[in-house]
């Protein structure tokens, strides 16, 4: 496995750290942010950003250090105060950044997927907002060994009776990933969300650059659509996606941004491996590993045009330019839906044995 056991050890790692002590206080941040204390919300800002030089001492306790200072400091920005206002929060974010590899802010992964269960961080009280930290982190937990097994197949033929394996293997972990969507799309309204949730979630300026907040373009989705459907060198569509990726993997953990190097050093899987199956040569198994992308593609499906619903319910309540967390309109999810979309005509003309048609 080349994601899911490393990956899921450093989260573990990083949800069970507390070196600044953030876990006696975090409680209070909830009622801080109603009663719109920005006194209380600095005080706890730099008492938390006091504590970073003494106690973070490798990767993963500055990966918990980048968590809960990100909760703190997002918090101020929500309430209209500019987290440089606190003396050293911009250094300590640098030099953080730098120790976890990873963007000098708050990210998808310090906020679902490495916060404490036993001592949640969270911004209000709601029971939305838990459910939309539990829903976050078991989806980026199932996508992990998803990742893991189209990385696999990359090596492989359509031929190879492992891909099917393989392929089944991603659509269990992307079928959990769809399960969790539709959960948070059942119980969170678009007014709860943009209006409760949303404006905990600003851009911040670190170090000269605008970051982004946790947004769903920064999740493994993401590695799943640069390992298998992603356009290739004369698609119209190519050139918007590569600016789409130079924007959103720098948000990913460094292990992920390996992983995004590998796959495309390779083929996109769907494509190749339709085109191997179409051959006249290609055996019985090849049939199977269009059944297993056919299977695989119903989920992303499942995922990607409800999400899409989502957000566009959710701008339609937002002022006209508004943007999501991840700085993106619902025109980036419409060129998302629009490729998965072509990627799951070109599978369905396919068959085994038959040259597909381009």
């Amino acid at each position: 496995m080349l994601l899911a056991s490393p990956m899921r050890e450093l989260d573990r790692l990083v949800a069970g750290s507390d070196p600044l002590d953030a876990a006696r206080d975090a409680p209070r941040l909830p009622a801080l942010n109603r009663a719109g204390d920005v006194t209380g919300l600095d005080r706890l800002a730099r008492t938390w950003n006091d504590r970073v030089a003494a106690n973070v001492r490798d990767t993963v306790t500055a990966g918990a250090a980048l968590r809960d200072l990100g909760f703190a400091l997002a918090s101020l920005e929500r309430h209209g105060v500019d987290l440089r206002s606190v003396p050293g929060a911009e250094e300590n974010l640098l030099r953080l950044g730098a120790r976890t590899g990873e963007v000098p802010r708050d990210s998808v992964y310090t906020y679902a997927l490495r916060n404490p269960e036993n001592a949640v961080r969270s911004f209000t009280e709601l029971p939305e907002e838990a459910l939309f930290i539990r829903e976050v982190r078991t989806a980026g937990v199932a996508l992990r060994p998803a990742v893991d097994a189209l990385l696999d197949a990359l090596a492989l033929t359509a031929d190879d009776p492992v891909v099917a394996e393989l392929l089944a293997e991603a659509t269990r972990g992307f079928t959990v990933f769809a399960q969790s969507l539709l959960a948070v799309k059942r119980a969170i309204t678009p007014q709860t969300f943009s209006g409760e949730l949303r404006p905990y979630f600003p851009p911040m300026t670190v170090g000269g650059q605008v970051l982004y907040a946790p947004g769903g373009a920064q999740m493994t989705p993401l590695l799943v659509d640069i390992l298998l459907i992603r356009p290739e060198p004369g698609d119209p569509r190519e050139e918007w996606y590569e600016g789409y990726l130079r924007e959103n993997l720098p948000y990913l953990p460094a292990a992920y941004r390996a992983a995004s190097d590998l796959a495309r050093r390779h083929r996109p899987l769907l494509p190749r491996l339709v085109d191997e199956a179409g051959r006249s040569t290609a055996g019985p198994a090849a049939a199977r590993t269009l059944d297993g992308l056919r299977a695989l593609m119903r989920e992303l499906l499942r995922f990607r045009l409800p999400h899409l619903q989502l957000a566009k319910a959710n701008m339609n309540i937002r002022p006209d330019g508004s943007l999501g967390s991840g700085g993106y309109t619902t025109d980036s999810l419409d060129h998302l839906a629009e490729l998965t979309l072509a990627r799951h005509q070109l599978l369905s003309g396919a068959s085994a044995g038959a040259t597909p048609e381009k």
